[in-house]
């Protein structure tokens, strides 16, 4: 009778990292495949939502603010608006630059410097203490909101061939129609709560713009070229940081290379956006779809080969991140291999 073994399984590479793909390395090889987990219970677990989902006050209410659906210690909050109408007020966030990126409709931006339109796809970036009104051109909108505690600027690795900053980067354009003799609430937004103004005017309206450029700008995520280390691909490459690289922003658009490693980040949760198809990526096949791997978890991600046009992207924060209640009743636990929903995890 001849004994019949079960193949060993193949080795498997395991990278640890520090500064996410800047850092220290180091690795290990092992038999298991370690980002399988059986079940999870706790708040540093892995999930995944469709922004959409969110219950969102400001669908229904123009007088009401985005929804936070995940926050941090360091500040940085991400939320969420699904706003059909005009804003009843005007921003003025005191404490963080705000990152609008719209997924779906079309909104006007009516800032303190100027006009520019944010159509699917678009980053919109408000800087700090620049004051703005959201107007929706369509019917019903969706955008996810990051709010950055520290100044985000410009920084990729490959300044002449990642963005093209004189085509793409759109500046907003002097708007001096308002109205200044109409009452508007002025809102100041800070880490502990809104402050109310009631003007007599619009504060927005300005006869004319001195600055030689506006500190107000869009780019548009299919607009950001991948980087790529041909053949395997390579780690992907941020286009936007904040102070001590607190907040990194990556394209994690379809380019060609293998599928990424099994990794251990040590420093950064990450956060990954699927925009638009036509392929799925890995799990995640419908748009607005947002992922979350905390900092520690061991994953991998699917491969990034996907079809021309599959575009999303990538969010590092160095502070942990936390999903909020209305994060919570919209995510559920999610697996870090394909990044499918974990359906056995207790949760």
């Amino acid at each position: 009778m001849t004994e019949t073994r079960s193949a060993k399984p193949a080795p498997l590479v395991e990278g640890w990292s520090r500064e996410g793909f800047l850092g220290e390395r180091a690795g290990v090889i092992r038999s298991s495949y370690t980002p399988d987990y059986i079940s999870v219970s706790g708040p540093h677990a892995p999930r995944r939502l469709n922004i959409g989902d969110v219950v969102c006050a400001d669908k229904s209410d123009p007088g009401a603010l985005a929804t936070p659906f995940a926050t941090a210690r360091s500040g940085l909050a991400l939320s969420v608006s699904r706003r059909c109408q005009a804003m009843t007020y005007v921003m003025r966030n005191v404490e963080a630059d705000e990152l609008h990126f719209v997924q779906s409709g079309e909104l006007d931006f009516h800032t303190d410097y100027g006009f520019i339109a944010g159509l699917p796809g678009d980053f919109v970036y408000i800087p700090r203490s620049v004051a703005y009104r959201v107007t929706p051109k369509s019917t019903s909108s969706l955008s996810l909101v990051v709010e950055s505690p520290g100044a985000l600027r410009f920084d990729t690795p490959a300044p002449a061939g990642m963005i093209h900053f004189g085509e793409h980067v759109v500046r907003a354009r002097p708007e001096t129609n308002g109205a200044p003799d109409g009452p508007t609430t002025l809102l100041l937004k800070c880490e502990d709560g809104i402050t109310r103004f009631e003007k007599g005017f619009d504060p927005l309206f300005a006869e004319r713009q001195l600055a030689a450029s506006s500190p107000v700008w869009k780019l548009n995520l299919r607009h950001i070229q991948p980087v790529v280390y041909w053949p395997h691909g390579g780690p992907p490459s941020h286009f936007l940081a904040s102070p001590n690289n607190e907040l990194l922003l990556y394209t994690l658009s379809a380019r060609p290379g293998n599928r990424p490693p099994i990794h251990v980040n040590a420093d950064y949760d990450e956060m990954i956006f699927y925009f638009a198809g036509p392929d799925p990526w890995g799990h995640v096949s419908e748009p607005g779809t947002f992922t979350w791997v905390p900092k520690g978890v061991t994953h991998q991600g699917p491969p990034e080969n996907a079809a021309i046009g599959y575009s999303a992207w990538l969010l590092e924060s160095r502070t942990t991140l936390r999903l909020t209640p209305q994060g919570l009743a919209a995510s559920q636990p999610m697996e870090t291999g394909l990044y499918g929903v974990k359906r056995d995890s207790a949760d």
